[in-house]
């Protein structure tokens, strides 16, 4: 059954679009009216108890959601573009530990469709930064757990592929948080600085080579 021939699916997907299209412009989640909300959705403000218990179940939905369309394509490409052979070059830096030539590669895999998801959802980035601050600690631990998901992806696909050969698991994983939150908080750059997109891009992959690369150098200054 498609989402438009179900009238409970298509109530829940307007309450969704109109909470995200409020919450993007001026709205934290605990300042939505009911009335302002069905008003936006188009419904009668009793539709909203139908798909919703509460304020907080309706912000839980759109960071699920979110969070959704993002993971797993993420993961699946970081892990394509890990397994694809790589051509060896001549001048290739290398580096004791790293497999450069298919870090970068992967680093860049991941920061163009990460980006390229931002520009193609700009309010959920706009929502889920502004709740990260914001008065509920429902959605706090929410979007805190969100992130973390992503940085134990990443985590888990860099041992798997051995692109830090040198660097242990919670070491990872530690630089894999980092570099997640420093994403979310360059995508609420991003859109607000649309003139310098490009220039962020470069900023991201610069940062995450940066990371893994110095988290190498101070591993092996630990075991000189």
């Amino acid at each position: 059954m498609t989402l438009l021939s179900n009238p409970v699916a298509q109530g829940k997907r307007l309450l969704l679009d109109a909470a995200l299209r409020l919450m993007a412009r001026t709205h934290s989640l605990s300042s939505l009216g009911l009335r302002e909300l069905a008003r936006e959705a188009g419904l009668n403000p009793n539709t909203f108890y139908r798909h919703f218990q509460s304020v907080d179940e309706l912000g839980l939905a759109i960071i699920a959601q979110i969070a959704g369309q993002l993971r797993q394509p993420l993961r699946e490409l970081r892990r394509e573009a890990a397994q694809r052979p790589m051509e060896e070059v001549a001048d290739a830096p290398q580096l004791p530990g790293i497999d450069v030539r298919r870090g970068t590669h992967v680093c860049e895999v991941t920061v163009r469709l990460f980006f390229d998801f931002v520009e193609k959802n700009p309010d959920g980035f706009i929502v889920g930064m502004r709740e990260l601050y914001g008065a509920s600690p429902v959605l706090r631990a929410a979007l805190r757990e969100v992130m973390d998901d992503f940085a134990r992806d990443m985590a888990e696909d860099i041992m798997e592929f051995g692109l830090l050969k040198d660097l242990d698991v919670e070491t990872v994983l530690r630089v894999s948080s980092m570099i997640t939150r420093q994403l979310f908080q360059l995508a609420q750059d991003y859109l607000e600085q649309p003139e310098k997109c490009l220039a962020i891009r470069a900023e991201a992959q610069e940062l995450i080579l940066m990371l893994f690369v110095g988290a190498t150098v101070l591993k092996g200054l630990g075991n000189a």
